[in-house]
């Protein structure tokens, strides 16, 4: 197993802590905010829940593709530096992230 990347972030209220381990083809994001139990986690980067990701190569044309099939893009897509993420909802409400890397 491997970090991926580190990243250090602030501006979002209170600093974040994001790693990324990669381990056979799959990678696992652990986050971490510094927060108190009367401190609410950033509402805006979804922190504090836990989700599905999954790899796409090209943001546009997977949101293209999944609104042919009736799935729209509930959040996003958001684009840093490195990355576009957005995300999508399965048939129960459950929200799964889509992610392309800029590497």
């Amino acid at each position: 197993m491997k970090a991926r990347d580190r990243i250090e972030r602030s501006g979002l209220g209170v600093p974040i802590d994001l790693v990324y381990l990669e381990l056979g083809g799959t990678v696992v994001e652990l986050i971490s905010y510094e927060g108190t139990a009367v401190d609410p986690a950033p509402q805006t980067e979804h922190l504090g829940y836990r989700m599905i990701a999954l790899e796409v190569d090209d943001m546009q044309q997977t949101a293209d593709y999944l609104k042919t099939k009736g799935v729209d893009i509930v959040w996003g897509p958001r684009v840093r530096e490195t990355y576009s993420r957005a995300e999508i909802c399965d048939p129960n409400g459950y929200h799964i992230e889509l992610r392309q890397w800029f590497l």
